[in-house]
């Protein structure tokens, strides 16, 4: 008795191209890993004066993660100035799933600069960071709120005709 075996053909080239290593799939990248980098710019020039939260110009923005379980590492950068004494500014860190209601993730209070009156105060430079572990698959929107505790006016990017910089913003998602 003589038993056949037949396997189907087998096409290297075709197996090599289903692999496309130009870049490793998604789901085989370990722990820690760097899914996505999104980069926000603006050139808003946002101003407050007000002791109530509002949504700050220019630092919303979107990304999509790729998994249900990974953390998104939020931060923003941008230059600021004053004019007459501030007691403190809050800033804070909001984020919507899917377009629905923000929700707080952090408040960061920032500067005391109550002595200082007029022009040329150097609040300086603003970096407010969160990790977030949102648990959606969905439209992430990013964004900051901000008041001053009392008096003065604060600006972002206070345009004085020189070059700024703008406000920069990125968003990592890190695979866990």
């Amino acid at each position: 008795m003589t038993v056949r075996i037949s396997k189907p053909e087998f096409n290297l080239r075709e197996k090599l191209t289903e692999l496309d290593y130009g870049r490793v799939p998604y789901e085989k990248m370990p722990a820690g890993s760097i899914i996505q980098v999104v980069d926000h710019k603006a050139n808003d020039s946002p101003t407050t004066n007000s002791s109530s939260y509002s949504d700050i110009a220019g630092t919303s923005f979107d990304i999509f993660p790729k998994f249900h379980t990974s953390k998104i590492f939020v931060s923003w950068d941008f230059g600021s100035e004053q004019n007459g004494a501030l007691s403190g500014i809050a800033f804070q860190v909001y984020r919507k799933i899917d377009d629905g209601t923000g929700t707080l993730l952090k408040t960061q209070d920032q500067f005391s600069y109550s002595t200082q009156s007029g022009w040329a105060n150097g609040a300086g430079g603003v970096n407010i960071t969160y990790i977030d572990t949102p648990k959606s698959i969905g439209k992430l929107t990013y964004y900051l709120r901000w008041h001053v505790e009392q008096s003065g006016t604060f600006y972002i990017n206070y345009n004085d005709g020189s070059t700024k910089d703008g406000i920069a913003a990125q968003a990592m998602e890190i695979r866990q």
